[in-house]
């Protein structure tokens, strides 16, 4: 039996509680080709200006209403910082995800500490599913970004069955591995509304979301790759968290009426990751309510 202390049914509900990892240990490795990109020009991070993004993120959540929960940052773990892929908040409780890249897999333990034993719904068994690759859109509709490598057919089947057997309307988004996760290429960022890299989804992948009523703001290759541009967070009530170089995009989503936080994160999304990659909601209002 699990709890009701973690709840989500959208990306875009209302968002309370949100799970973080201080940066300690982060360091940018050759395990994605942006991270290759920036290492390969010789650039070197800033552990000062990371120190102060991170927090000027925590303080952009927290303003927000939003209440921040930290996993303990642990040695040998550079990647941990990216809380959304290790664990799932579900309509249910938590899933458990299985991580593919082996400097990854340990941070498995870590979540367990941080869970506790009744949150856990589901633990992943097969294959290989993390949670940059899924959207849980809104209540009775879920997407899985696969690659075959963060997360492959295995992992998204056995993940994407426990939503059907509740009802759901599922979808698999295939896209190539050079983009790490569905989150580089896709993210809602209010009800209805999403901004994705229109020129890497499949057609029919983009005719899929709009007969689900999603209307798709476009985001270029380079500024998905280059500025992790897709890579932002629904606060709910029309607000969103985007990077503050991210300027184009910024100015296209408060051009639809959204209220844009826009902290500045470049240390991160140079290795490969930003604010969607940091934060797992654990509890948002839900949608199904309203």
């Amino acid at each position: 039996m699990t709890s009701n202390r973690w709840f989500i049914d959208s990306e875009t509900g209302e968002l309370s509680d949100v799970l973080l990892c201080p940066p300690d240990n982060y360091n940018w490795i050759p395990s994605n080709d942006i991270a290759i990109q920036t290492m390969a020009k010789g650039v070197q991070i800033d552990r000062g200006a990371l120190a102060a993004q991170f927090g000027e993120l925590v303080s952009a959540l927290e303003g927000a209403g939003a209440a921040c929960h930290f996993l303990k940052p642990r040695a040998g773990m550079p990647y941990q910082v990216y809380t959304r892929d290790s664990s799932q908040t579900t309509p249910w409780g938590t899933v458990v995800t299985r991580m593919m890249r082996p400097e990854r897999k340990a941070e498995e333990g870590e979540i367990r500490t941080f869970y506790e034993p009744d949150d856990i719904w589901k633990s992943a068994t097969q294959g290989h599913i993390e949670g940059g690759d899924i959207h849980i859109i809104r209540p009775g509709l879920v997407a899985v970004g696969v690659t075959g490598g963060r997360t492959d057919q295995a992992g998204a089947r056995e993940f994407l069955g426990w939503f059907e057997d509740a009802g759901w309307t599922t979808r698999m988004i295939h896209f190539p591995e050079h983009f790490l996760h569905l989150d580089v290429i896709f993210t809602m960022v209010t009800e209805n509304l999403a901004i994705a890299a229109t020129d890497v989804l499949d057609d029919e992948d983009l005719d899929w979301f709009r007969a689900q009523g999603i209307r798709l703001l476009p985001v270029s290759y380079k500024e998905a790759m280059r500025d992790m541009g897709c890579n932002v967070l629904a606060l709910g009530r029309d607000r969103v968290v985007s990077p503050r170089h991210s300027k184009r995009i910024n100015e296209m989503l408060r051009a639809e009426g959204l209220t844009v936080i826009d902290p500045e994160l470049n240390q991160f999304s140079q290795g490969g990751g930003s604010i969607h990659c940091m934060t797992m909601p654990l509890r948002r209002a839900s949608l199904a309510a309203g």
